[in-house]
């Protein structure tokens, strides 16, 4: 792929990772807090693979700690406190949409308004930071 296909479909990326974290506030403010979480989660996991499409990588796997652990140009990314965003969010990526992860009650009882709170401003922290990498490299 092209550098100018690889910018473009990092863009593409970015764009739906902001598109999630639209969609957790919303949620959010619904109190669809277990939604609202996954949501978030989804944000970090998509802006961060816009850093792989970036460098004509292809990323697999959702985790978000491990995309960052693997992206092969880590040392530029002075990404030292996404990692504890990155584990945070991590968990909210099974538990918060199958109602048999978590015994006797679903994700709609199991997470509340603080839980979407971390979520997004760990979100926001690892959009933020994929959009300054983006515009220096």
């Amino acid at each position: 792929m092209s550098v100018s296909g690889n910018r473009q479909t990092a863009t593409l990326w970015m764009q739906t990772a902001s598109e999630d974290l639209q969609a957790a506030h919303a949620l959010s403010e619904q109190a669809l807090y277990s939604a609202a979480c996954f949501f978030a989660q989804q944000c970090a996991e998509k802006a961060v693979k816009a850093l792989w499409y970036a460098l004509d990588q292809e990323p697999w796997g959702h985790s978000v700690v491990q995309l960052l652990s693997d992206f092969a140009s880590r040392d530029t990314l002075g990404a030292d406190g996404w990692m504890d965003c990155a584990r945070a969010l991590d968990q909210f990526y099974i538990p918060t949409r199958h109602p048999d992860s978590l015994p006797g009650i679903t994700p709609g009882q199991a997470y509340g308004k603080s839980d979407a709170a971390r979520a997004i401003a760990c979100a926001e922290a690892i959009l933020d930071g994929c959009r300054e990498w983006l515009a220096a490299y």
